[in-house]
């Protein structure tokens, strides 16, 4: 039996240029995940990094004194209609007693997309209870952080996250 010759031989030059495309392809993948994981997030997520971390030290001893008072908030939300949501914080002392006559600011943000923050706008329903209605322009998660004031103790301030359906 003789065996056949079709010609084709592989060479040291065929297994280089395997090789070299091989790791050309990788490179250049891993140069679009590159480009769009930097073009897609900054990272920035506060304005001014620096001196916050500079003021870090008041802001533990802020803390601190907010734990000594005992607040806790509790964050409730239900569909008004179509294109509206309620949402209602409900913040009580140590004693568990409504905190009343705070003045309360916050803000809803989109965890995955730029641009659909939303500041809320809160008035006092009942005893404790502060309710904002907001009109999202897409259901899922949103980060609601909640910032509580009754001007004679630190700031009280609150952040979660909801799931609107």
């Amino acid at each position: 039996m003789m065996a056949q010759d079709n010609g084709f031989v592989l060479r040291g030059k065929h297994v280089l240029f395997g090789v070299l495309a091989m790791f050309g392809v990788i490179i250049a993948v891993n140069m679009v995940f590159v480009y769009l994981a930097i073009d897609t997030f900054t990272g920035v997520t506060r304005e001014n990094p620096y001196q916050e971390g500079l003021a870090y030290n008041e802001v533990l001893s802020a803390r601190e004194a907010l734990r000594d008072l005992g607040w806790q908030g509790d964050v409730t939300f239900t569909k008004v209609n179509s294109s509206e949501d309620s949402i209602t914080v409900t913040l009580t002392d140590g004693a568990g007693a409504p905190l009343s006559g705070l003045s309360l600011a916050g803000s809803l943000r989109r965890p995955t997309h730029e641009g659909m923050d939303q500041a809320l706008s809160w008035r006092e329903e009942a005893p404790g209870a502060y309710s904002a209605v907001v009109m999202l322009p897409r259901r899922g998660n949103w980060d609601l952080e909640v910032t509580a004031d009754d001007g004679r103790n630190p700031p009280f301030e609150m952040k979660t996250r909801l799931w609107f359906k």
